[in-house]
C-alpha cells in the first residue's frame, strides 16, 4: 500500500549553489511514547494492557548541511557501502523505509531523509525550512554522515525530484560518490537543472530507470543515460508507474521484482568495485 503522505513544501527558488563547507552530523534520540494505564474502580476487572507503540524503523539522526540546514533522517545498519535515499516531491523519507531496512539486513549502511522544507512528523521527523532547489545538498550531507560511520563507498538513490537531486549532487560531490540510481527523474525539476556538461565531467556509475508510459520520464532517462556515456545504464520498464511506485505498491509484480533486482545488482557492482 502506498503511504499516505503529509507534504510541507516551501516555495521553489531557482538558485545556483556551490558545495563548499563542512557538515556537522549529530545524533539525537526520538521522543519516547509511553502507553497510559487505564484507571479501574474497586472490584472492577483489570483493564487490558495497552499495546506498545509500534517500533519505528531505523535510528533517528539529524545533521546539518554545508549551508546550515538541519535535516531529519533515519539510519539503518552499517556497512562498507552506504546508500542515501531521497524522496519524490509528493513523498517523504517513509517511502524508502522498507527498502532501506531490507538492504541494511543485507549488509549495507542506509540512510533515508526528509529533504529541506519537509516536515511529515508522525515518527518521520521534521527537516528545517529551505528551497527544493538545494535538495541536492541534503544528500551530500547524508553521504558525509555515512562516511563518518565507516562507509567507504556511497550510492545516491532518488525518485522523481529525489532522482534529480541525486544526479545533481553527484556532480558536486567531493570526494566523488560511487554510484547514482535514479527512478523517473526529470532533467529539470523543482529549481534543479542538470545539464549535459554536468555529467560529461564525471565518471560516476549511474542507473536510470523509468516507465515507458510515465509521461516525460522515459525521455529524461534517455537524456541522462546519453549524457553519462559509458558510465550510464538505461532501463525502460513496461509500466506507467512513477518513482517509488516502481519498487512496490502500484507496480505489477514483474516490474516490482525487476526494479528491486536492478537496484541490488547495481549496489553489488559498486561493492565489488
Amino acid at each position: 500500500m502506498r503511504i499516505v503522505r503529509t507534504l510541507v513544501v516551501t516555495a521553489v527558488a531557482l538558485l545556483a549553489a556551490g558545495c563548499s563547507g563542512s557538515v556537522e552530523p549529530t545524533v539525537s534520540a526520538p521522543p519516547m511514547v509511553s502507553p497510559g494505564a487505564m484507571p479501574t474502580s474497586p472490584g472492577a476487572m483489570p483493564a487490558s494492557p495497552q499495546p506498545s507503540p509500534e517500533p519505528r524503523p531505523g535510528k533517528f539522526v539529524s545533521f546539518r548541511t554545508s549551508d546550515g540546514v538541519r535535516i531529519a533522517a533515519r539510519r539503518f545498519g552499517d556497512g562498507r557501502v552506504g546508500v542515501v535515499f531521497a524522496h519524490q516531491i509528493d513523498g517523504d523519507q517513509r517511502d524508502w523505509w522498507d527498502l532501506a531496512a531490507a538492504l541494511a539486513d543485507e549488509g549495507y549502511a542506509t540512510l533515508t531523509l526528509n529533504t529541506r522544507g519537509y516536515c511529515p512528523r508522525e515518527g518521520a521527523g521534521c527537516s528545517e525550512d529551505g528551497t527544493t532547489a538545494d535538495a541536492w545538498r541534503d544528500l551530500l550531507a547524508g553521504a558525509h554522515l555515512l562516511r563518518s560511520r565507516g562507509a567507504e563507498r556511497i550510492v545516491l538513490v532518488g525518485a522523481s525530484m529525489g532522482g534529480t537531486a541525486a544526479v545533481l549532487a553527484s556532480t558536486h560531490a567531493l570526494p566523488p560518490v560511487d554510484g547514482v540510481i535514479s527512478l523517473s527523474a526529470p532533467t529539470d525539476c523543482c529549481g534543479m537543472t542538470v545539464e549535459r556538461s554536468d555529467l560529461a565531467r564525471r565518471d560516476t556509475r549511474m542507473l536510470f530507470v523509468a516507465g515507458q508510459d510515465d509521461g516525460d520520464a522515459p525521455a529524461s532517462a534517455r537524456h541522462f543515460a546519453a549524457w553519462a556515456g559509458k558510465h550510464g545504464e538505461l532501463v525502460i520498464m513496461n509500466s506507467g508507474e512513477h518513482g517509488v511506485d516502481l519498487i512496490g505498491g502500484l507496480a505489477t509484480p514483474d516490474v516490482e521484482r525487476r526494479t528491486n533486482a536492478l537496484i541490488r545488482t547495481f549496489l553489488a557492482q559498486v561493492a565489488g568495485g
